[in-house]
């Protein structure tokens, strides 16, 4: 393995950087500085131990395979984790959490839905982590529900955050590998521009077309994503206070969610 403090700077070098100084613009016009590489050839099990040994070291990696023949694959990141991912990820991940609560209008619904950060999973020949993911209580490896690595199960719905030196189509490829070969039932993306208003929110549902909504200013209200409720619960009992409902949606809205995504770049920018 490549120094992983080394690598850590390269991100932090990028993180702190103006946008306007990036040697590269990407397809959808947003600056881009290119991968780090953390290492450049290592198997998934090795690189799987190296995490058990360093836990908490790296965070946003992504696992690609050669094209070598070797079996092996190198390990790149693009972005340091940073508030914008955790809170915009943590308030899409509770605004779930809470409406599946108000849905069944009972508050113990919330102990039925577990809310968790960057689990390890293997994406068929690729690696990477969520910066979210959603599990019902109880979800284990059996039957339709896939192991996503160390035997546990793959998440029911997957949350990512792309956003400085993260592109629209690497986030699309991403989407699509959480949900080829997995049980996972959602996956939603949502790519916030460096360097404009832009912003762009994918829900990839199983056996439905991805729905792809811009909702950057001054575009208006109202703008959402959705998926059916019973998504959360595939793999396990559907409570009771919701198995009578009559295929109850979740919705996100993107218009609120763009005004909390503004705050938090305020916030970002005055940090700076």
């Amino acid at each position: 393995m490549s120094d992983c403090d080394e690598a850590k700077k390269k991100l932090q070098a990028i993180w702190d950087d103006p946008p306007a100084n990036a040697p590269n613009i990407d397809d959808d016009g947003d600056a881009s500085w290119g991968p780090v590489v953390l290492c450049a050839a290592i198997t998934w099990d090795d690189f799987q131990g190296w995490l058990n040994r360093n836990e908490g070291r790296v965070r946003r990696w992504v696992f690609e395979p050669l094209a070598d023949g070797t079996g092996k694959g190198r390990v790149v990141l693009y972005s340091i984790s940073s508030v914008v991912h955790s809170k915009t990820a943590g308030r899409i991940a509770t605004a779930i959490r809470d409406q599946v609560a108000r849905t069944g209008n009972d508050f113990d619904l919330l102990d039925t839905v577990d809310l968790a950060t960057d689990p390890t999973c293997r994406t068929g020949n690729h690696g990477q982590e969520p910066d979210m993911c959603i599990y019902p209580a109880g979800l284990a490896v059996g039957g339709a529900v896939l192991e996503a690595a160390d035997n546990h199960a793959y998440p029911n719905v997957i949350v990512e955050i792309a956003y400085k030196n993260d592109d629209l189509d690497r986030l699309r490829a991403k989407l699509g590998r959480w949900m080829h070969n997995t049980s996972v039932q959602v996956a939603i993306g949502i790519k916030i521009n460096a360097v404009n208003a832009n912003r762009t929110a994918i829900l990839c549902q199983r056996g439905q077309p991805n729905q792809e909504v811009a909702f950057g200013h001054p575009r208006l209200p109202p703008l959402a994503i959705s998926f059916p409720l019973a998504l959360i619960y595939t793999g396990v009992a559907m409570p009771p206070a919701l198995a009578a409902l009559a295929n109850p949606q979740i919705s996100i809205d993107l218009i609120a969610l763009r005004t909390f995504i503004d705050g938090i770049l305020l916030e970002e920018a005055a940090a700076h």
